[in-house]
Order: structure tokens, then C-alpha cells, then sequence
């Protein structure tokens, strides 16, 4: 049914880390265990890595149409 590639571009990558560490960095719940980890970028990059950063990805289609991933369904 969808129509774009499950990888993660490194422009995603790039911009799902960025907005998960600025909300990081805003007090936002952290959902993985930090084990002592300050840096709000580490923090999402570990996120990242587990799967468990809460966002989703809308790619736009030349049509106009988008379709929506969540960061879990994407392969990184």
C-alpha cells in the first residue's frame, strides 16, 4: 500500500534527532534509560537507536499527496 522506500534518508535522521533533542533539552520525558548522559543530542541518538522517539515523518509525493511513517516503522 506504500508507495515510498521504509529507510530512513539521513535528512530525516538529521531532522528527527534535531527535534527530538531540542525537546530534550526542553525537560520533554526521556524514554530510554540515560545512564548518565547529559548531551540532549546523545540522549535522542540513543532514542533513535531503540526505537522510541515519538514522532513521525511525513513524506510529501509529487502529487501532492504525503504519506505519514513513524520513526519505529522506519528502518534507520
Amino acid at each position: 500500500e506504500r508507495i515510498t522506500t521504509p529507510f530512513m534518508t539521513k535528512y530525516e535522521r538529521a531532522r528527527i534527532l534535531g527535534t527530538r533533542a531540542l525537546q530534550i533539552s526542553m525537560n520533554a520525558p526521556v524514554l530510554v534509560d540515560i545512564e548518565g548522559e547529559t548531551d540532549p543530542l546523545q540522549i535522542a541518538m540513543k532514542e533513535l537507536s531503540a526505537k522510541k522517539i515519538p514522532l513521525v515523518v511525513r513524506r510529501y509525493l509529487p502529487d501532492g499527496s504525503y504519506e505519514d511513517w513513524s520513526v519505529e516503522e522506519l528502518i534507520i
